[in-house]
């Protein structure tokens, strides 16, 4: 049987461990600091045991106090967001907030999320780009979408659904690949554009058994794929582009693919959703066409590179 804890009493409870003392509670609250006293006292008498250590003028948890008010804190915030997603739902039943991997919002979801509000009209979509991993977890989103190792990203409430693998293989302009690839293969004088928080140019020399220049070329360092793009388009050297980032770019002859290697991804892209709230109308329809869109990107990848006799090599 469910134990029927007074309400008031876990209230003042949860705001003693938040704020960390009886007054400030109190005043959160709006009661007297001997009213927050009164009401925990009345929690230890109701359990049996002792929540909180009275010997000093801060508040000291015991043991007890700690676990019961981790769980306490947590069940409000879950009624917190619960009431959030009433009140959102009444001012609009169509309503989604997602946070996408920055990458992935700019190269992929911006270009196509246009043919899912022109499918579902009345439906408002909010998109957050974010730095890959970065879920705010203290924020309320019907959606999270980034790329990681499959599992090893946060669990508790969120379930994990993959997406996707992609597809990396270097690219640039067909003016330096006529200057700086070889008839054999070999990078000659060029410049490197690595982005430093996923470098492959390594497990791709290694797999594919293309020599790597080493010291003999120049390198570049960014931070993101996306610039990397911007000065391999403009010119300026060769990088590693993915299937997302870099297709379009190759479907339109600013940037080739000068080998016929190209690395699958040991990582994928994944979509992230709270397991305890349950899905709404916009948010079925919304997760259905994200899945069919990647689905039909990923087949045109596929087209291409067997059109262009590009192999891929799985990577471990």
């Amino acid at each position: 049987m469910r134990s029927r804890l007074p309400l008031t009493a876990l209230r003042a409870l949860d705001a003693a461990a938040r704020l960390g003392t009886f007054t400030a509670a109190a005043a959160d609250l709006g009661v007297t600091r001997p009213a927050i006293s009164k009401q925990i006292r009345q929690l230890e008498l109701d359990l049996g045991c002792r929540l909180i250590d009275r010997s000093g003028n801060t508040i000291r948890f015991t043991q007890a106090g700690q676990d019961l008010s981790l769980n306490v804190g947590a069940a409000f915030d879950q009624i917190a967001r619960t009431t959030e997603r009433i009140k959102r739902g009444t001012a609009a039943p169509k309503s989604l907030r997602i946070l996408v991997d920055r990458d992935f919002a700019s190269s992929f979801l911006a270009a196509h999320i246009g043919d899912f509000l022109v499918g579902n009209p009345g439906v408002s979509v909010e998109v957050t780009a974010e730095r890959n991993g970065r879920f705010r977890l203290d924020e309320d989103f019907s959606f999270r979408i980034f790329y990681g190792y499959s599992g090893a990203q946060p669990s508790g409430d969120l379930g994990e659904e993959m997406l996707c693998r992609w597809f990396d293989m270097p690219v640039c302009t067909p003016d330096y690949a006529r200057a700086h690839v070889g008839a054999t293969g070999d990078l000659i004088d060029a410049q490197i554009l690595v982005d430093a928080n996923y470098d492959v140019w390594a497990d791709w020399f290694r797999l594919t058994g293309q020599t790597n220049p080493g010291a003999a070329t120049g390198v570049t360092n960014f931070n993101e794929t996306s610039l990397c793009l911007s000065a391999a388009m403009s010119g300026g050297g060769i990088t590693i582009g993915d299937t997302f980032l870099a297709f379009p770019a190759i479907c339109s002859g600013i940037l080739v693919v000068p080998f016929r290697f190209g690395l699958e991804s040991a990582q994928s892209y994944a979509i992230f959703s709270r397991k305890s709230d349950p899905a709404t109308p916009a948010e079925t329809s919304f997760r259905g066409w994200l899945f069919e869109t990647v689905r039909s990107h990923q087949n045109d990848v596929r087209a291409y590179l067997l059109h262009h006799r590009i192999t891929t090599i799985q990577r471990t």
